[in-house]
C-alpha cells in the first residue's frame, strides 16, 4: 500500500552517537539509493558484450529546506563527517555519513526563500526498521 510522504524527518549528530537532533522546515529529499558502475569484461572470443557490477554510487545527496536562520546557521557550521539518518512515515530510516554543505537558494519577488543541504558521503547508506 502507498503511504504519504507527510511526516518524512532528517536528523544529524555530530557527536558519533545515537544522540540525534531533528531538522524542521524540510521540503524535499533526494533519492536513497545508487547506480552500480557497469564494467565491461568482455573478451576478443565472446559473442557479445559482458559485464560485471563495479562500484555503487550514491552521487551527492540535496536535501531543501524552507530558510530559517537559526538552523542555516548551525547546518553552515558543521564541519568533517556528520552522522545522518531519514526516517519515514513507516519508521524506516536510512543512515549515513557525510561532509555537509549549504547553499542559499535564489529567489525572485514574492517567493519563499529556501535553502540546500548538500551531502557529499563518506558512507554506504544503511537501511532499517
Amino acid at each position: 500500500m502507498a503511504i504519504l510522504s507527510k511526516g518524512i524527518k532528517l536528523a544529524y549528530s555530530s557527536t558519533g552517537t545515537e544522540s540525534y537532533t531533528d531538522l524542521t522546515d524540510l521540503l524535499e529529499i533526494p533519492s536513497l539509493g545508487g547506480s552500480v558502475d557497469k564494467v565491461d569484461v568482455t573478451t576478443l572470443a565472446d559473442a557479445s558484450k559482458k559485464y560485471i557490477n563495479g562500484i555503487k554510487d550514491y552521487g551527492d545527496l540535496a536535501f531543501k529546506f524552507n530558510y530559517a536562520k537559526e538552523q542555516f546557521t548551525t547546518l553552515n557550521g558543521l564541519t568533517g563527517s556528520i552522522n545522518f539518518k531519514v526516517t519515514l512515515p513507516d519508521t524506516t530510516t536510512a543512515t549515513f555519513s557525510g561532509e555537509p554543505s549549504v547553499s542559499l537558494e535564489g529567489v525572485g519577488v514574492g517567493v519563499a526563500m529556501s535553502y540546500t543541504l548538500n551531502i557529499s558521503l563518506d558512507s554506504d547508506i544503511e537501511f532499517g526498521a
